[in-house]
């Protein structure tokens, strides 16, 4: 009998596992699928959104961070004329060596930039004070050119700096006007009478003219300053000279003969007018030149006060009440060389708040508003891109998911192929017979028996 026999290794096994496992499907089918398709358009918008957002958040940082420090810079331009004034000051007068009180003093302060030997990083300013009497007859007068920090106004020694008559002061300390946001501390302020820097202190708040502004003191007591030697009479600085000395010094009177002349004739005068003239004259103008002469010392006591608006560093009001002596060196005679209570003119110091409000003004724009306006539309942005990515579904998925709600194929369990219709995993259309048998598509058939 022959028959036909049929080798049971050439049959693929069909049943368990292994078989299911052979054929892709399942969630590793979808997402090769979905690498395929790409980023879908919702999803795509959603991250450039996202981007556009984070673009205005690091813009804000930006412009708050590093914009608005970079634009704090002192101007290299400077051409200004400040008046301080007093009712009632005195000085003393050097030609009439007397001293005058309850005069009426102005002080003009001239400042000038110096464009050309500036530079980014530094400026050079000239300034020019005078003090006059208001028929302008002049009591006081300074000079210096120094050259300062444009970030921090510190000195900074260069470009042919001086003081008066020094080459070489070689200052210390704050020149012209506080730094950016000055804040309630003390300070050192360079004194160009003291040639040394002198602290002003933090001294309280106030509102002048309309802007908030702090107040700094600098007071000095005793504080040696530097001045032309100077020489005066034992007179002008109260010393009395002794009595003996005074005497030593009369000249004696001569008496001159009378000659008789001829009878009848009357007693010319011009001869003894002139004597009594010359005399008078000659005898006040040799204890003039013949007084002793005292050098002197010059020293500084009281107070100056500085209104200064914080946010750009501008001083708004100035105010100096100070006493100038003179006094010898043994400390005996002294004389005040000038007294004065000056203080910026109420004309100046509202141009100065006009000029303080216009720069808080900008500075509160570029550092408070804009970076604020960046910051929120920002944060809106991403908000709106987080919405469109949600909205756009999982990565690659645009909404529709098949037939089947799990991703399973819609087949019944021993129909083979008809699963191919359903979802992700019914993508191989491979499902468990009921008889346990694989069926679906890729099901090999069974074994036939062999003949008799």
């Amino acid at each position: 009998m022959t028959g036909r026999t049929t080798d049971p290794r050439a049959v693929p096994e069909t049943t368990g596992p292994e078989t299911t496992g052979s054929v892709a499907t399942g969630p590793e089918a979808t997402g090769s699928v979905a690498t395929g398709r790409g980023m879908s358009g919702e999803r795509l918008r959603g991250v450039l959104v996202l981007a556009a957002g984070a673009f205005l958040i690091t813009l804000a940082a930006l412009v708050r961070l590093y914009v608005y420090p970079s634009g704090l810079v002192l101007p290299a331009e400077q051409n200004r004329i400040t008046m301080l004034t007093t009712e009632s000051g005195s000085y003393l007068d050097t030609a009439a060596l007397r001293v005058r009180s309850g005069v009426p003093l102005e002080q003009a302060v001239a400042r000038y930039g110096d464009t050309i030997r500036s530079t980014p990083d530094v400026a050079v300013w000239t300034e020019f004070v005078s003090l006059a009497t208001r028929s302008g007859q002049r009591v006081d007068y300074h000079e210096r050119r120094l050259a300062f920090d444009r970030r921090t106004a510190q000195a900074f020694p260069c470009c042919e700096d001086y003081v008066d008559e020094n080459p070489d002061p070689a200052p210390r300390g704050l020149l012209f006007r506080w730094p950016f946001e000055a804040r309630p501390i003390a300070y050192q302020v360079y004194d160009p009478l003291a040639r040394r820097p002198v602290t002003a202190r933090f001294d309280g708040i106030e509102t002048l003219h309309g802007v908030r502004v702090y107040r700094y003191a600098q007071r000095l007591v005793d504080e040696p300053y530097v001045q032309q030697p100077m020489r005066l009479p034992g007179s002008v600085l109260g010393l009395e000279e002794p009595e003996e000395r005074k005497t030593a010094k009369r000249p004696e009177k001569r008496r001159t003969p009378r000659t008789p002349g001829p009878p009848g004739t009357a007693r010319t005068t011009g001869t003894a007018g002139t004597a009594g003239t010359s005399g008078t004259a000659g005898t006040s103008g040799a204890s003039a030149s013949d007084a002793e002469l005292f050098p002197v010392d010059a020293y500084l006591d009281g107070t100056r006060t500085f209104w200064v608006e914080p946010t750009s560093g501008m001083v708004i009001g100035f105010r100096e009440n100070l006493v100038r002596t003179l006094r010898t060196p043994d400390g005996r005679g002294k004389v005040v060389a000038l007294a004065a209570d000056l203080r910026t003119s109420a004309g100046d110091e509202r141009w100065n708040a006009g000029e303080a409000r216009q720069f808080r003004s900008r500075a509160t724009l570029v550092n408070l508003v804009i970076p604020i306006s960046f910051l929120v539309l920002g944060v809106a942005v991403l908000v709106a891109g987080v919405r469109l990515i949600r909205a756009a579904g999982p990565d690659g998925d645009d909404g529709d998911d098949g037939d089947g709600a799990d991703g399973r194929g819609t087949g019944e369990p021993g129909d083979g192929g008809a699963g191919g219709a359903g979802g992700a995993d019914g993508a191989g259309g491979v499902s468990p017979g009921r008889d346990g048998g694989a069926t679906g598509a890729g099901a090999a058939p069974e074994p036939r028996p062999a003949d008799g």
